[in-house]
């Protein structure tokens, strides 16, 4: 339970004055440093008329120039309003922010969360894998009825306590992905062959290690029927080719069918929004049995579709 209040306390919604507040901004003068905190990129979320979504846009090439940043455009039901997925330096949200108060005073803006600094593609793949970087993209779901991520496709429901596994006995990366296979064929009839394979083909890809303990082997099994999703918290943590050099302790295993592009996205977003709070990877380290570990995910995912 406290859990799940402190998820819902990190995500709260903002008017866009309350935000500014929150922040230490100022529309007469905007904060030209960096935002307290660690990393160098933040994440918000925007709720905004559509019409605003492109001068907000030609504001971040002025602010953002030289810096990477990505702005993810998705229609709302309210044909006119639409939810932007921001991820912009600290040093130039103060003047995005004030860009926005300007453009859009009514705009609503979630709390903001601290985005790793650590360069990994697996990352950068993770936040933004249909969006280009220095530029914007439209995500329209109703081009895909039957391919998307509904309420019933989101992490939470996929990992149920059966498919968290504590303490696990796994000495290497190789080793993890042998215990992931075996783990399936018992459970659910999969090749263990066939699924240790297809992480290890995913991985000499790159490594699918975030940083900061994380790591979210994926891929795509032709025997699988539905999306799967596994947590596993390794007796010892293990070495995984980070960028930040950290070993693993944390790692979300993720499987869907093949073809099924779409919900794979969606759910590495998800899964992306989770690991990029340090508070929710503070908690999710402190869970000492399966049934907490899937009430904070479950507590998560509901402020994530909400917001």
């Amino acid at each position: 339970m406290m859990a799940a209040q402190a998820i819902e306390g990190r995500r709260q919604v903002h008017t866009l004055s309350d935000f500014m507040t929150l922040l230490g901004l100022s529309k007469a003068a905007p904060r030209k440093g960096p935002m307290p905190g660690g990393s160098r990129h933040v994440m918000v979320h925007v709720t905004i008329d559509a019409q605003h979504a492109t001068p907000l846009r030609r504001s971040l090439v002025r602010d953002c120039a030289g810096e990477p940043w990505t702005m993810r455009v998705t229609p709302l039901r309210d044909a006119h309003r639409v939810r932007l997925t921001l991820i912009v330096p600290k040093a130039a949200i103060g003047g995005a922010i004030a860009r926005l108060a300007d453009l859009a005073p009514s705009a609503q803006v979630s709390s903001p969360l601290d985005v790793p600094d650590a360069p990994s593609d697996a990352w950068r793949n993770l936040m933004d894998r249909s969006v280009h970087r220095g530029g914007e993209t439209h995500e329209h779901p109703h081009e895909h009825p039957h391919d998307t991520a509904t309420p019933q496709g989101t992490l939470a429901t996929l990992l149920s306590a059966d498919h968290v596994l504590l303490g696990a006995d796994a000495a290497s990366r190789d080793a993890l992905f042998d215990l992931i296979g075996g783990f399936l064929e018992r459970r659910h009839g999969l090749s263990a062959q066939a699924v240790s394979a297809c992480l290890a083909a995913r991985e000499a890809l790159g490594s699918t290690a975030l940083g900061e303990g994380v790591a979210v082997p994926h891929g795509q099994l032709d025997e699988a029927h539905e999306p799967m999703a596994l947590y596993v918290r390794p007796r010892t943590p293990i070495a995984f080719s980070a960028p930040d050099g950290k070993p693993v302790s944390d790692v979300i295993a993720l499987f869907v069918p093949e073809r099924v592009t779409m919900t794979h996205l969606h759910l590495l977003g998800e899964i992306a929004e989770h690991f990029c709070d340090q508070r929710f990877r503070g908690l999710l380290r402190e869970c000492s049995d399966a049934d907490a570990v899937c009430r904070l995910f479950a507590a998560s995912s509901a402020n994530h579709l909400a917001h």
